[in-house]
């Protein structure tokens, strides 16, 4: 490799390598930024003499789930959450699995295929 396609490769590698970082560091401080706006709206809100003694004057109840927001169409629905919906979707469904397996069935499924895998390669 030559002296100018090295230093064009290198150079290439290192300006994309710092803008990835710089732009997944800006994300994050985006991201942390907006949740420190909502976390600080919920304390003052709770902090409010009016919505903290009068229940009357509190705000309706806003929607946090997905599928609430997806029928409310008021809100931005960023990627994250759907990805994050659904994989949240699949672990409750992973953990139910599980929950409702029976672990004696397992067993002797996988000593059954245990066996005859030996049985296999011992052609009995």
């Amino acid at each position: 490799m030559g002296f100018f396609t090295g230093f064009c490769s290198g150079f290439a590698l290192t300006s994309s390598v710092l803008f990835i970082t710089i732009t997944i560091h800006r994300t994050n401080r985006l991201e942390q930024r907006r949740a420190i706006r909502e976390q600080v709206d919920q304390i003052n809100w709770i902090a409010a003499s009016a919505g903290a003694y009068d229940r009357r004057f509190a705000p309706q109840d806003v929607p946090r789930r997905l599928e609430d927001r997806l029928h409310k169409n008021d809100e931005e629905i960023t990627m994250k959450e759907v990805l994050k919906h659904r994989w949240n979707q699949e672990v409750e469904k992973l953990a139910r699995k599980a929950h409702e397996t029976r672990w004696e069935d397992v067993r002797d499924t996988a000593v059954g295929g245990w066996q005859s895998a030996t049985n296999l390669f011992k052609k009995e």
